[in-house]
């Protein structure tokens, strides 16, 4: 096998293993890691690698850090179900209802 065909093998390898993500980030969000990244000289490539390799391997803090967002996402979802007015949200239940004989 020629080099030609080594690099073209590697190619074809990479691209069937490796994944990739796209992410939406505020813009303020996005600028400043950005520069920190660049500061600490780091691509966002390799940062969101690194978060992801640490996440898959149980790190402790960074498991926290998900826990913790999902729980913040959840109590979001609640407290916007605790502004609903108790009868709208039985009246939507009953309307909805495949026990409902309308």
């Amino acid at each position: 096998m020629g080099k030609q065909d080594t690099q073209t093998s590697k190619q074809i390898k990479k691209i069937i293993n490796n994944k990739t993500v796209h992410i939406e980030l505020p813009g303020e969000v996005h600028k400043k890691l950005r520069a920190q990244l660049f500061v600490n000289e780091i691509s966002m490539q390799q940062f969101f690698k690194l978060v992801s390799e640490k996440i898959v391997e149980g790190d402790n803090h960074l498991l926290s850090l998900v826990e913790d967002r999902v729980n913040l996402i959840k109590e979001n979802k609640i407290n916007k179900l605790k502004d609903i007015n108790p009868k709208d949200l039985y009246d939507v239940i009953e309307k909805n209802s495949p026990l409902s004989w309308t």
